[in-house]
């Protein structure tokens, strides 16, 4: 017998010197690695393999790879310091122990993993999982004498430092066993950071030893809302929710990632999102008033007043934080602040006067700064959202750029470090497709593919300005997601997306290769036992006028090749419908639905459906006497109905704190008798409807007669019909009354949310 580690102590210059071309036809890997060259034969994982090791650190993550093997195979792999045939080598080279580069070399006669840190060993050995039978990821003994491993070599490194995972459990409170298993799932696909957001308006779930009512008050809501929190008639479910961990539950949970390479990110979202901590210590706010944890969403007026109190409040609750959370950073929100409060209290303008504040924006910059001066006091970098660049962001802290990617564009410029974070990319609370299968989601849409073709940094930065961009981070809010099983729909799979975005070269990506790895990934999570999404497999139906007025629908899917069947009698699809194969010209009101074939999943997936009205007034040119929000005035009249779609702002024309006041030009004289209007979304979302409609028609677009009407009594939406006796007419005119009476600091100048003008 040899020495493991004389044979293999060649060190790691051999990992950067090549990238061979990788064989996409046969990779199932997630993310991609940096070089891969398959070679002949495999390797079998049998009751007599043996697990090498020749470090402590090896030693561990052999024993990881041994308790991950051994519930399907039934094997008690031993380990062993020494080499010999069949073994699965854990090899740990000289090295600084930062590095999380490795290599991963499978012959017929053994499996070799080296790297000079327990970090690359560790990836190496998810790698390994990855290349073993999809099956040895469940928990239910299989009856086989032995496992193959294909031949492979494998070198490897990340692309971005910071490759991050967020999970709101404020919103809806996740036990400490979900929370492992979230940080199982970011493990495997090769993350190190989890955010943890801790705190928000709707429940604090930290205990802090200093302050008991956080948790004996914070951590509890009567009852949450039903729908969505901006709908017009807000209605609750009447069930409490409560939950907190404890301080042993947080330093277990944050071990077990540790093991796992995942450093745990604390948030305390401060000064605004703070209705969970006014309502344990009302002292803390500039009124000082009792008031209710709150079980709407959204963003709320509570905020925390900048005074001494606050700030030693907040020094007491950092440091047990610190104390619990070994991590490099704490992340103190930031975001989202309304400043009415602040501008209401003398104290605040004390402080303004003392402190030569000129507007809230500095009021905001000021108590932030105190507060990363609390943080880097503790050791610890302050990490805030975008919005804490309003007044001049502390200089020491990293920026997440959430609302886009200008923020993390400016704070790179000034020199900050930031994590690019922006919604239209990677929030998953977003739906996945449009589909009517879809789970309720907050709103907007974020596909696979989007996730997929994101870059973290942005082309308008130098290359130094680009080295301040640390990395990327999803996000997972969960103000709709209340059960581990929608979290998982919701992640899974587009955290292996953003995995390969922040792991793996550019140069060796392609959406081509990870769509057909895709059959291979989620066959890999549904023997985990999850829940993964196939939204990726689901059409999409796209509408146009063209140049003959006429309304067309294309049907094509993001995954090349797969067959789409339809209907347009409301019909569902099944096989034996027919399949699309060239636009699709709709000559009456029709509502088409749609799904792919996917040979993968041996069914038609996807139930897409479209509702369409090519009425008299399609694609004419409408004038508006108050000007739509800019791009949405296109949406009136395209033909396609979104009343029976979940929510989109984009689906809509907006009309923000002012009336529908628009008249059609129909270029010549036509016979009419009824206009259709839609008002808001439905089954879906219940948008705040008009006070009163009236319609009109005119000869010459001067001298107008109104020839319908409907009262606020008679408004019963989403779809607002108005017939009246067949008349002549060019130009119709539609007026719909904004109601103007938000009382919603977060949507202050009510809108009107119009779907299609349908005229006949």
């Amino acid at each position: 017998m040899r020495s493991i580690t004389k044979i293999l102590q060649v060190g790691f210059c051999w990992l950067m010197l090549g990238t061979p071309a990788l064989a996409d036809s046969s990779i199932d890997l997630m993310p991609l690695p940096q070089s891969l060259t398959w070679q002949s034969g495999q390797f079998e994982v049998n009751a007599q393999t043996r697990l090498v090791y020749n470090s402590p650190q090896a030693q561990e993550v052999a024993s990881l790879f041994s308790t991950w093997l051994q519930p399907t195979t039934g094997y008690l792999l031993p380990l062993t310091k020494t080499q010999d045939a069949n073994t699965i080598a854990f090899v740990q080279t000289e090295g600084d122990g930062k590095d999380e580069s490795y290599r991963l070399s499978v012959t017929p006669k053994q499996i070799t993993l080296t790297a000079n840190s327990r970090a690359g060993l560790f990836y190496a050995m998810q790698t390994l999982r990855q290349l073993m039978p999809a099956e040895l990821e469940g928990m239910q003994p299989i009856n086989r004498a032995a496992w193959q491993v294909p031949a492979v070599q494998i070198d490897d490194a990340p692309r971005f430092a910071y490759r991050g995972m967020h999970l709101d459990v404020s919103r809806h409170f996740f036990d400490i066993a979900f929370v492992k298993r979230y940080i199982d799932w970011l493990a495997l696909h090769k993350f190190n950071r989890f955010q943890w957001h801790l705190t928000d308006d709707q429940g604090w779930r930290i205990e802090i030893k200093a302050y008991p009512k956080l948790t004996s008050v914070g951590a509890s809501r009567k009852h949450t809302v039903v729908g969505h929190t901006y709908d017009f008639q807000p209605l609750f479910d009447d069930k409490p929710v409560s939950g907190f961990y404890t301080q042993e539950q947080i330093r277990d949970l944050v071990a077990y990632a540790a093991a796992r390479h995942v450093e745990v990110i604390p948030e305390i979202d401060i000064p605004g999102h703070s209705t969970a901590i006014v309502a344990a210590y009302p002292e803390l706010s500039c009124h000082g008033q009792p008031v209710d944890v709150t079980g709407q969403f959204g963003i709320f007026e509570q905020v925390l007043c900048p005074t001494e109190q606050s700030f030693n409040f907040l020094r007491q609750v950092y440091q047990e934080v610190a104390e619990l959370f070994p991590a490099t950073r704490i992340h103190i929100g930031g975001d989202e602040v309304f400043k009415k409060q602040w501008m209401a209290s003398e104290e605040v303008a004390k402080l303004m006067q003392e402190q030569g504040l000129e507007s809230p924006e500095q009021v905001q910059s000021y108590f932030i700064q105190r507060v990363a001066d609390i943080v880097t006091d503790l050791g610890k970098i302050p990490v805030g959202w975008d919005e804490i660049l309003e007044g001049g962001a502390a200089k020491q802290a990293n920026i997440m750029s959430w609302q886009g990617e200008e923020g993390g564009i400016e704070a790179a410029r000034l020199g900050h470090d930031v994590i690019m974070s922006p919604y239209q990319w990677l929030y998953f609370d977003a739906y996945q497709s449009r589909s009517l299968d879809e789970p309720k989601a907050i709103h907007g849409l974020t596909r696979l593919k989007q996730v997929y073709d994101y870059d973290p940094l942005p082309q308008s930065l130098t290359a130094k300005e680009q080295a301040r961009i640390l990395g990327a981070q999803g996000a997972l809010w969960t103000e709709y997601v209340k059960t581990p099983r929608h979290a998982e729909y919701m992640v899974l799979p587009r955290l292996a997306a953003l995995a390969e975005v922040l792991w793996s070269p550019v140069g060796q990506r392609s959406w081509s290769s990870f769509s057909a790895r895709l059959p291979a990934l989620l066959k890999r999570y549904r023997s985990m036992g999850l829940n993964p999404s196939v939204s990726a497999y689901y059409p999409i139906a796209t509408a146009q006028i063209n140049a003959q007025a006429k309304l067309l629908v294309d049907l094509h899917t993001e995954i090349a090749g797969l067959p789409i069947h339809y209907t347009l009698d409301g019909q569902a699809v099944a096989i034996g419908s027919q399949r699309y194969t060239a636009p699709l010209q709709i000559d009456k009101p029709t509502t088409l639905r749609a799904s792919a074939w996917v040979d993968a999943e041996r069914s038609l997936l996807g139930e897409v459906q479209l509702s369409l009205s090519p009425h008299k007034g399609l694609g004419k040119t409408a004038r508006f006497v108050h000007a739509p929000a800019e791009g949405s005035e296109q949406r009136l009249l395209d033909g396609v109905l979104a009343s029976d779609q979940f929510y989109a702002v984009n689906d809509f024309t907006l009309l923000y704190g002012v009336d529908l006041d628009v008249s059609v030009d129909l270029e010549e004289s036509t016979a009419l008798s009824k206009v259709i209007l839609g008002v808001d979304a439905g089954m879906h979302r219940q948008l705040h409807p008009p006070r009163q409609v009236k319609v009109y028609l005119s000869d010459d677009g001067q001298q107008w007669q109104q020839v319908a009407q409907l009262s606020e009594a008679q408004i019963q939406g989403p779809v607002l019909s108005l017939t009246f006796p067949t008349q002549q007419g060019r130009f119709v005119r539609v007026f719909a009354e904004n109601r103007q009476d938000s009382h919603d600091p977060q949507i202050p100048l009510l809108p009107l949310y119009i779907d299609e003008l349908q005229i006949w």
